[in-house]
């Protein structure tokens, strides 16, 4: 039932901040690597951010995101039945440099609280490369890591980006 609250809370701070400029919105799918590649068949996530801009160049701010790994349900000819999805409910701070009006590229760091069972979370990174389509969307290119206990947990992914543009900065 903590799950169920946590992505609820989420949900409902997104919807409450999506009216402000600067916010940004999105979502990516990807692929598991190295450890969890056995264990995980895709991942999907969400992120929303606010990015505040200290002047054409260089923009920083504050995320909050959701990766869910799916389990693997079969391994050649064997079903894994037994397999669990993996799920994070990442907190990081993001970096963004322009170098054109179009490209950028930065990262976020921050931790990736651990939310399916057995999942204490970790360090979570994630640089990212991104294309600015219009004023409005983006399409990026990130890995995502988060150093586990026992374990990392590594995607790359694909993703595409809504953003709620300030008055004051236009990039085109």
């Amino acid at each position: 039932m903590r799950k169920v609250g946590i992505i609820i809370s989420f949900v409902l701070t997104v919807f409450q901040l999506s009216a402000q400029e600067g916010f940004k919105l999105g979502v990516q799918a990807g692929l598991p690597l190295n450890e969890f590649n056995d264990a995980v068949s895709v991942v999907l996530g969400a992120d929303a951010s606010y990015m505040y801009p200290l002047g054409e160049v260089v923009d920083i701010g504050p995320a909050v995101g959701y990766i869910h790994g799916f389990a693997e349900k079969y391994q050649s000819t064997i079903a894994l039945s037994d397999l669990e999805a993996v799920q994070f409910l990442p907190l990081s701070v993001g970096v963004r440099f322009w170098t054109s009006n179009s490209f950028s590229f930065g990262g976020n760091a921050g931790w990736a609280m651990g939310i399916n069972d057995g999942n204490d979370g970790g360090v979570y990174y994630r640089p990212t490369i991104a294309y600015l389509t219009s004023s409005s969307s983006e399409v990026n290119l990130s890995y995502t890591n988060i150093n586990l206990d026992q374990a990392k947990w590594s995607t790359i992914t694909l993703g595409l980006v809504y953003n709620f543009e300030p008055k004051y900065r236009t990039r085109r």
